[in-house]
């Protein structure tokens, strides 16, 4: 049994939103990896300016991911920013590299390279905040801004592709709901239709008169 003609759903143009799912899946990632390195530079110039009930929310905000220690971050305009030098290299590097992923990898790709290179990409980091701990090595905001940045820059490449494959598996997911939904509604409405096709329609009976005699010369008075 077909379905009716105004539950068909056009192939191309689901294959064209199939094809930007993502592309919308990162141009979302761009929004929210910029929209946190954009504010760690805007405290201390909104600081500086003198709009201080604009910048100590967001210093307040950061408050909950870094320790924010004056010698340990980078300032601008004569003040600290957000973060530390260390927190801003992650930030800054995650930004620019889900920024310019599509140029390295095309977004269809769902697969991620071993976990070994993520796993060294925190070596860095740990070598940098171990030996100035052990007394071996006294770090500097350039050397914790690099090992961040390193770090952020090779986890984009992790979680990139995990997002874009999360949304496509919520896209078919909702996608088969909704064509399982839109047959059950196209099955409903042939059964209707068949149903009237068969039911008998009702005629009308024919008006009875009673019968005459007046055509009968013999019953006239």
């Amino acid at each position: 049994m077909f379905a009716p003609a105004d539950t068909y759903v056009p192939q191309f143009g689901a294959r064209a939103q199939s094809r930007r799912a993502p592309a919308v899946v990162w141009a979302a990632m761009v929004i929210v990896a910029l929209v946190p390195a954009l504010l760690i530079v805007a405290a201390p110039l909104l600081l500086a300016s003198g709009h201080t009930a604009l910048a100590l929310p967001i210093y307040e905000a950061f408050s909950y991911l870094c320790h924010q220690l004056p010698e340990r971050s980078l300032h601008l305009e004569g003040q600290k920013l957000a973060v530390c030098s260390r927190c801003t290299g992650l930030y800054f590097g995650f930004a620019l590299s889900v920024l310019l992923y599509p140029l390295a990898r095309s977004l269809k790709r769902v697969d991620t390279p071993r976990l070994r290179w993520l796993l060294l990409a925190a070596v860095p980091v740990i070598l940098d905040w171990g030996l100035t701990v052990l007394g071996l090595w006294e770090n500097t905001h350039l050397s914790r801004f690099l090992t961040g940045a390193l770090f952020s820059v090779v986890a984009a490449v992790y979680v990139v592709p995990g997002l874009v494959d999360l949304g496509q598996s919520l896209r078919r997911r909702f996608g088969a709901k909704a064509g399982a939904l839109s047959v059950e509604q196209s099955d409903d409405a042939a059964v209707l239709t068949r149903a009237a096709a068969v039911e008998p329609t009702r005629t009308k009976e024919p008006v009875r008169s009673a019968p005459s005699d007046y055509g009968s010369p013999s019953s006239r008075i």
